[in-house]
């Protein structure tokens, strides 16, 4: 054999035609899901405002050698700082281990330019969601490694635009 599609017979490809058939006729997909998923993803899109990472150089800081003048070509250590910007918000946060789970979860600490705003970080493992204090900070813990984006909303104002950034890794 020199596939796995190798390992598939003519009895193999009828067995699966009919499995098909028979989920087809048990519980068939609407018609219109396809569509319907189109539409409510393009009217989200339409009322969210998309916040924007500030510049990529901003996401680093120099080495210690770089702040002594020793060592003119070291490479900038990276932080686990990030700040979004979009029109009517700002949200800047920080990545670090969670201490509640040995390494395995990650906590998000930050701050909203809107005291009371409801941030959401969405994950591949679902969604979290907070509410900033009266100074704009809030706390995020034990979110999944990997790629996160965040929604800031205002629970009491449901007029106002939801604001989306781009998704990144933690």
């Amino acid at each position: 054999m020199s596939s796995h599609t190798d390992a598939l017979d003519d009895r193999d490809l009828a067995n699966l035609a009919h499995v098909r058939d028979l989920f087809a006729h048990a519980d068939p997909v609407p018609g219109e899901l396809a569509e319907r998923v189109k539409f409510e993803i393009t009217v989200r899109a339409l009322h969210a405002e998309v916040a924007e990472l500030m510049d990529s150089a901003l996401l680093t800081t120099r080495g210690a050698e770089a702040e002594a003048g020793v060592g003119q070509g070291v490479e900038p250590t990276p932080t686990d700082s990030v700040t979004f910007t979009a029109a009517s918000v700002s949200l800047m946060v920080s990545a670090g281990p969670s201490e509640a789970a040995d390494g395995d979860l990650v906590r998000v600490d930050g701050w909203v330019t809107t005291p009371g705003a409801q941030i959401e970080a969405v994950t591949s493992g679902g969604s979290s969601v907070v509410i900033s204090d009266a100074h704009g900070r809030f706390v995020l813990d034990d979110l999944p490694h990997g790629p996160v984006h965040f929604v800031v909303t205002d629970p009491d104002d449901k007029d106002v635009r939801p604001v989306i950034t781009p998704t990144i890794q933690i």
